[in-house]
């Protein structure tokens, strides 16, 4: 397969808002078939603090993962499943550079394989042949058989970074692999029944995840299109069904082509619910900022107001702040007043070195959002 790369001239295009201005030319690739030329867009660079990656479009359509599909089956909180798939983007940018490497879901990996893979290992049922979840442990119960050997992995997600080489070329120059992981374990012993939970060891997931990770990479190499490329697999611990907060990044290994799973890297991730006991404990004086700051905002009006937080840290380091309010009214004077006093008391309560979403929302839906990025002035914008 042959593939060339054009370049389309644009008229410059400025958006408004808090994404920034799109600074570069739009590119396109042309991508040689032997029957039919595909046409393969790389997306406009977004001048964005967070520094997203660039994206392929093919055709200038939008190419999902095959196994896509499975992540709401497999994963039962939709704030892990945003965490795990903005995460791994995260991760990625060690080892694959945005200026580098454009993205896109993963191609590779079939959603019916990954749908093998997930089952329990049962060597007399062709179906779960291939699964990487221990078969059922013994025991005198249904419930004991199912506690006794849980199942561990929840899903396996796959983004591709492809690389521009030689003479205006394109392929793939990386696979990045998270492990989603449970830690509790959800079963039924029969039909329709009722639903258990089990709470998993914190070392007995991170072990499994370990095995786990050695099986997916010694099968994805045996794969003739991935055998040659670098491979990070990052272990991702799911939190509880219903949990308000995300989950976390346990550990994350680079394989480079030809070698093997030699270590791990620590990865040090927690989000935190404010107001909690446990971010009290553990972060008291962000816990107190919060506080002060929700007190403030309490007191200014009659109507009731709603007033929650999710803290992000690295390295016990606070990264960045989104705080929910919910309104009891939609009046739009009042919204306009609730936004600009909101402005005021955040720059009066947490350092200008803090990232922080604010969120203001009524019965009607969103009236206003504030962003304040890390040393930069607020963007406020209120919905008309």
């Amino acid at each position: 397969m042959k593939r060339l790369l054009s370049v389309l001239v644009i008229a410059p295009l400025v958006l408004t808002g808090c994404i920034g201005i799109l600074e570069k030319e739009d590119e396109i690739i042309i991508v040689e078939e032997t029957e039919a030329d595909e046409q393969v867009i790389i997306s406009p660079n977004l001048n964005t603090p967070e520094n997203y990656y660039r994206t392929v479009l093919h055709e200038g359509d939008y190419r999902h993962s095959e196994a896509r599909g499975l992540v709401p089956h497999a994963i039962n909180n939709r704030i892990d499943i945003n965490q795990l798939e903005i995460g791994l983007m995260e991760l990625a940018q060690t080892r694959f550079p945005q200026d580098q490497y454009f993205f896109q879901e993963g191609q590779y990996l079939e959603g019916a394989l990954i749908n093998r893979w997930l089952r329990r290992y049962d060597p007399d049922s062709e179906s779960h042949r291939e699964g990487l979840n221990p078969p059922l442990g013994e025991g005198d119960t249904a419930r004991e058989k199912h506690e006794n050997q849980p199942s561990y992995l929840s899903h396996i997600m796959e983004h591709n970074y492809l690389r521009e080489v030689d003479a205006g070329t394109i392929e793939l120059g990386g696979l990045v692999l998270g492990i989603s992981l449970n830690s509790v374990y959800y079963y039924q012993t029969e039909a329709y029944g009722t639903v258990f939970d089990y709470a998993l060891d914190e070392e007995e997931i991170f072990e499994e995840g370990k095995r786990i990770a050695i099986e997916v990479l010694n099968r994805v190499r045996e794969r003739d299109n991935l055998a040659n490329v670098p491979i990070m697999i990052a272990l991702y611990k799911e939190e509880r069904r219903q949990s308000i907060v995300p989950g976390t990044f346990m550990a994350l290994t680079v394989i480079e082509p030809g070698k093997r799973i030699e270590k791990w890297e620590t990865v040090s991730d927690a989000h935190y619910f404010f107001p909690s006991r446990q971010a009290t404990t553990d972060f008291r004086e962000e816990a107190t900022r919060f506080d002060n700051f929700k007190q403030d905002i309490d007191g200014f009006f009659d109507n009731y107001v709603g007033i929650v937080g999710r803290g992000r840290y690295k390295n016990n380091q606070i990264q960045e702040l989104t705080i929910d309010i919910n309104l009891q009214t939609n009046g739009k004077a009042e919204i306009i007043a609730m936004t600009q006093y909101v402005t005021d008391r955040m720059k009066k309560h947490f350092p200008s070195t803090l990232t922080i979403q604010i969120y203001l929302t009524s019965l009607e839906g969103p009236e206003s959002i504030i962003v304040r990025h890390a040393d930069e002035e607020p963007f406020v914008h209120i919905f008309r």
